[in-house]
């Protein structure tokens, strides 16, 4: 198996150059140049060196060479995270190495990806957290969980959320009550964003607020800025939970490599840090940029773009694009 740092990204190849019928899937790099031929039905991004690809109705998985490595048995897709990749037969859910040697059978009704070396998983109805032979590490079950983040994780305990520690213990007492489907976030830069009741605001590790909850919304920062949601319109504020970008912009998300994508007048476009537009808005859709490019989509073309806007590689619009969507 050959690995390479060397950053892929996913092309939609359509059969005919009117862009119809099913696209094939390959890859490029960051100049715009193929270097995995366009020979798959469906693929992912590339993550710990291997994509998911699809020929027919079976998903396998490939290296940056674009040889297949695993042979595609598997009806889901899938992505290899900390060297272990979940794959499902029979219902159930187990995972694999990169080799393809099964490590965890097949067992669970539902995993997560493994994260700072465990993983949380469902089985009969209750969440726990496994080693990577699973193994479980704490003796408690949770009605919900989520990724380790900074060595602690969220978990749901009587209708709320909390915190618990690499040891399994309450971190974070379960307070956290946002209804069914407002769960609390990860920690990045030492503070999480955790739901009080209609609002959101922010904690440290101790349990501390440290923002008060006066958001309708809010995601974790990224770059030392957090997306949050006021008055319906979307900003970013700091750290310290002051206000760096207004909220002006009926749509945002996050900041990957100094760029966030926003939406005005049904448009796409990226701000940078200062909230300037660094690429005004013109795409019909967008992805975040990734290693140096975006997924962006226009009337008739897609294609990647660098951090300047300029197109690296452009094709006819494709409707079956999936990827890096998933």
């Amino acid at each position: 198996m050959t690995e390479t740092t060397e950053a892929l990204f996913v092309i939609n190849i359509p059969p005919n150059t009117r862009g119809r019928g099913r696209s094939k899937v390959g890859y490029i790099d960051q100049r715009g140049l193929i270097k995995v031929k366009p020979d798959f039905d469906d693929g992912l991004d590339f993550t710990d060196g291997l994509a998911c690809i699809k020929i027919g109705k079976k998903w396998g998985f490939i290296d940056t060479t674009g040889s297949v490595v695993i042979d595609p048995k598997y009806a889901e897709f899938s992505r290899f995270q900390e060297g272990f990749a979940e794959v499902r037969i029979n219902h159930k859910w187990g995972f694999i190495n990169k080799i393809e040697d099964l490590v965890i059978d097949f067992r669970y009704e539902m995993t997560g990806s493994f994260s700072e070396g465990v993983c949380h998983v469902l089985q009969d109805g209750r969440y726990k957290y496994v080693d990577a032979q699973g193994n479980d590490i704490f003796r408690s079950t949770y009605e919900d969980a989520r990724e380790f983040s900074e060595g602690f994780a969220a978990v749901k305990i009587n209708d709320a959320w909390g915190y618990i520690d690499r040891n399994g213990a309450i971190a974070i007492p379960a307070t956290f009550d946002g209804g069914r489907y407002r769960a609390a976030g990860p920690f990045s830069n030492g503070l999480a964003a955790v739901p009080f009741d209609q609002k959101w605001g922010y904690i440290d590790t101790a349990g501390k607020v440290l923002i008060e909850p006066e958001f309708e919304s809010a995601a974790n920062h990224h770059q030392g800025l957090a997306l949050v949601e006021i008055n319906d319109c979307f900003g970013f504020i700091d750290l310290s939970g002051k206000i760096k970008i207004a909220a002006r912009f009926p749509y945002a998300e996050s900041f990957f490599d100094g760029l966030a994508k926003v939406r005005v007048h049904n448009k796409y476009g990226f701000i940078d840090v200062s909230g300037d537009f660094a690429i005004d808005p013109q795409f019909r859709s967008a992805e975040h940029f990734k290693n140096g490019l975006c997924y962006v989509e226009l009337e008739r073309e897609v294609g990647y773009i660098n951090a300047s806007g300029d197109f690296v590689w452009k094709g006819p619009y494709v409707s079956s694009r999936s990827g890096s969507l998933r």
